[in-house]
C-alpha cells in the first residue's frame, strides 16, 4: 500500500513539474477582429487612459486619448456596486477629458467605468 501511495505521489509530482515547465501559448488575433472588440482603440495596457490625481481629495480628471468611438459612457460606481454618477460623452476629437467632483460622497474607493460598443474598462480611484 505504501508503494502505491508513493508511486502515485511521484507521478503527480512529475506531471505537475512538467505542466509548469511548458511555455504559454501565444495567440495572435486578427487586426480587424481586435478593432471590433476594442472600439476605444486602446492598447491592452490602457496607457491612453489617465485618472489624476489618484488618490484625490474628491476632484479628479479622467483623460482618454486616441479614441475611435463616437460616444463613450462614463460611470462612477461605489464599492457596493451602486452607480453614483453617469454621463454619456460625445467626442469632438481623438482626445477627451472630464473632471469629476465626488466631494459630496464618502471617502473611499470608487470605480471609473468607461464603455462603448461592446467594450468596457474599469479603473480604481481613491478619494481621501
Amino acid at each position: 500500500m505504501k508503494q502505491l501511495v508513493l508511486s502515485l505521489f511521484t507521478c503527480m509530482s512529475v506531471l505537475l513539474a512538467h505542466a509548469q515547465d511548458r511555455p504559454p501559448v501565444q495567440v495572435q488575433a486578427n487586426t480587424q477582429q481586435a478593432e471590433k472588440q476594442n472600439p476605444l482603440n486602446l492598447e491592452s495596457s490602457d496607457e491612453n487612459i489617465a485618472i489624476y490625481p489618484n488618490p484625490s481629495n474628491g476632484v479628479f480628471t479622467i483623460s482618454v486619448k486616441n479614441l475611435d468611438a463616437r460616444t463613450i459612457n462614463l460611470s462612477i460606481i461605489n464599492v457596493i456596486g451602486n452607480e453614483i454618477f453617469h454621463e454619456t460623452l460625445t467626442r469632438s476629437d481623438a482626445h477627451f477629458s472630464r473632471t469629476v467632483d465626488l466631494n459630496s460622497y464618502a471617502k473611499g474607493l470608487y470605480y471609473v467605468k468607461l464603455e462603448t460598443d461592446g467594450y468596457s474598462t474599469v479603473r480604481r480611484v481613491v478619494v481621501k
